[in-house]
């Protein structure tokens, strides 16, 4: 009765207050994994997991019939053997979505611990509507405006302004986030990659989407990130340990120098390693 009610209430601040939230693939859910396996068959849901050793892990936390097309399209880049791979999927005929977990509350354990031991991470998701759109977010911009240039490029339609509120992924509770400090000293955190049914339908049943999509992801993140991180090694002088380095006057210069290679406005990814090795060699 109590989750009825919570049921209804969202519906209704939904409704009241839909700005922000359109694109968001919307559903309550669970507040976290313990609350949803004791109410959970656990046959209605499966984890899938490939760790190997990879510094980039990629999430389908909402993969199956959950959010349908996510897990598709992290299998597809779990075929380049290259990236840990982690994907939780609901199996339910219907009502898929009341295994729903928002990615500031997902705390599955094996998740958790990929997560906290990867330097890199990419969360899939998904958006609402019918139109074919990417919405990149997430606390690492430089990452994310990368895999935005690898898709542009290909000629999806990739949106990173005026992203609404729910899939920005830039809290810090978002598990996408929580990665390895970059070289001990600074938070980069990780990328959401929210995509709307329309494009999701497309990527559970077109397999040349499929493959043309994850490629383009796969040549982001798997040959020009590696080049950008090398340069960016120059900009982290300080080799401090710890927790209070996220704090270190470094800091700030640092990310001053992330906003101004993305200011510079790359409108591809070379341009865009082009832009990092200038501002790392100021």
């Amino acid at each position: 009765m109590k989750k009825e009610f919570l049921k209804i209430l969202a519906l209704v601040m939904f409704f009241t207050f839909g700005i922000g939230i359109s694109a968001y693939a919307f559903t309550t859910g669970y507040s976290s994994f313990a609350e949803l396996a004791a109410a959970e068959d656990p046959s209605d849901y499966t984890i899938k997991t490939n760790n190997i050793g990879s510094d980039t892990t990629i999430l389908a936390i909402h993969g199956g019939g959950i959010e349908r097309g996510t897990s598709e399209l992290v299998e597809a880049l779990n075929g380049y053997g290259k990236y840990n791979t982690y994907s939780f999927e609901g199996l339910k005929a219907t009502d898929n979505g009341s295994l729903f977990i928002r990615a500031i509350n997902f705390d599955e354990p094996t998740a958790v611990n990929l997560v906290n031991k990867s330097d890199y991470t990419v969360s899939v998701i998904g958006a609402a509507g019918d139109d074919e759109v990417t919405y990149i977010g997430g606390q690492n911009k430089l990452l994310a405006e990368l895999i935005r240039l690898h898709l542009t490029t290909k000629g999806y339609n990739v949106k990173t302004l005026n992203v609404p509120d729910r899939i920005a992924g830039i809290m810090d509770s978002n598990i996408v986030n929580k990665n390895k400090l970059f070289n001990d000293s600074y938070k980069l955190g990780g990328v959401q990659i929210a995509i709307s049914k329309g494009l999701r339908d497309k990527l559970a049943t077109d397999s040349g989407t499929l493959n043309d999509y994850s490629s383009a992801i796969n040549k982001a993140l798997g040959e020009s990130w590696p080049t950008i991180v090398k340069l960016m090694n120059k900009i982290n002088i300080d080799k401090g340990q710890g927790l209070l380095n996220r704090f270190n006057p470094e800091k700030p210069n640092f990310d001053k120098k992330i906003q101004k290679v993305l200011e510079k406005g790359a409108k591809n990814p070379k341009e865009l390693i082009e832009d990092v090795k200038a501002v790392s060699e100021e």
